[in-house]
């Protein structure tokens, strides 16, 4: 699984973006072999004025089964990227469950 993390406007220092990363493979670590890339946008939507105002973007390219997008927002990197995450690892598993329910039922009618 890769990992593109791009920053507009938000200033992710190199600790930040290490945490990213380790929040995402463990995130989507289950998730190995259907995970392809993920790609993760921060920018900052208000500016100076402060406030809820850091918006995650992340995009999960699935392997043979399309893109996913899962976007958030909050105050902080680390904060936005675990909730997040862990809503697009759900995201993920109800996307495979759907297709085992799916394969299940063409599988029985045979």
């Amino acid at each position: 699984m890769t990992i593109h993390v791009l920053d507009r406007n938000v200033g992710i220092t190199s600790e930040q973006l290490a945490d990213v990363e380790r929040s995402l493979q463990f995130a989507f670590d289950r998730f190995s072999s259907h995970v392809r890339a993920v790609d993760v946008l921060f920018s900052d939507v208000n500016g100076p004025k402060g406030g809820d105002d850091l918006h995650c973007r992340m995009k999960l390219s699935l392997q043979g089964k399309g893109d996913l997008v899962v976007e958030g927002k909050g105050f902080a990197v680390e904060a936005v990227t675990a909730e997040t995450a862990d809503r697009a690892a759900m995201a993920v598993s109800r996307c495979l469950d759907k297709l085992r329910d799916v394969q299940g039922i063409s599988m029985s009618g045979q």
